[in-house]
């Protein structure tokens, strides 16, 4: 079975495009078969977005896992300011996020990328709804990687459902950071901040 965050070019694609309004900025999304949350901007990612934009995001702001774009993209168009760097091990995704960032007018580093220790520089920031079907090897893999990839004082935020496990997500999370805070519980959608002191 084809999932979106695996390299799923042959799937036949079925584009689409819609509109959002997020703060009362408009964004017009691509997006396409094979991609998460394919009609609509799941609601897992508007509590994580909402949640972020309370904190410091620094300078430099990774989106782990961008798929299509909207948490990239909206996290820059409401911070000019931060370096934005989106990556996915999923080039249709990449694509199409590349596709969205120019159509909404956003300047970022977007690559395809199955290993983000090859990545450059440290961050900031790192954003990351987890793949949830991936499997917890995967995304606890992902937390590690993260933490080795932030600046000294550096937050990763994730969202996970209180039915997919985020009990044994924030214990993880607990191994790796100095601080591991609950921002947010909405509709079963737990936000966590991990901070690396």
């Amino acid at each position: 079975m084809t999932h979106y965050f695996t390299d799923n070019s042959d799937l036949k694609s079925e584009p689409i495009r819609f509109d959002y309004c997020f703060d009362n900025e408009e964004f017009i999304f691509h997006s396409d078969s094979g991609v998460f949350s394919k009609e609509k901007v799941d609601y897992g990612s508007v509590v994580l977005i909402r949640n972020v934009l309370q904190h410091s995001l620094g300078t430099d702001v990774l989106d782990l896992g961008c798929g299509y774009g909207p948490v990239g993209i909206i996290l820059k168009r409401l911070h000019p300011e931060v370096k934005m760097t989106m990556v996915d091990v999923n080039p249709r995704a990449v694509a199409l996020s590349k596709r969205n960032a120019e159509d909404n007018h956003i300047e970022a580093d977007i690559r395809v990328c199955d290993d983000i220790l090859t990545l450059d520089d440290p961050f900031d920031t790192v954003v990351l709804n987890p793949p949830i079907r991936a499997g917890k090897e995967v995304i606890f893999s992902l937390y590690e990687k993260s933490f080795h990839m932030l600046k000294s004082g550096g937050n990763l935020f994730i969202v996970v459902r209180k039915s997919h496990g985020a009990a044994s997500h924030e214990k993880y999370l607990k191994t790796l950071f100095q601080e591991v805070s609950v921002l947010d519980r909405d509709k079963g959608y737990y936000v966590y901040q991990a901070s690396k002191k």
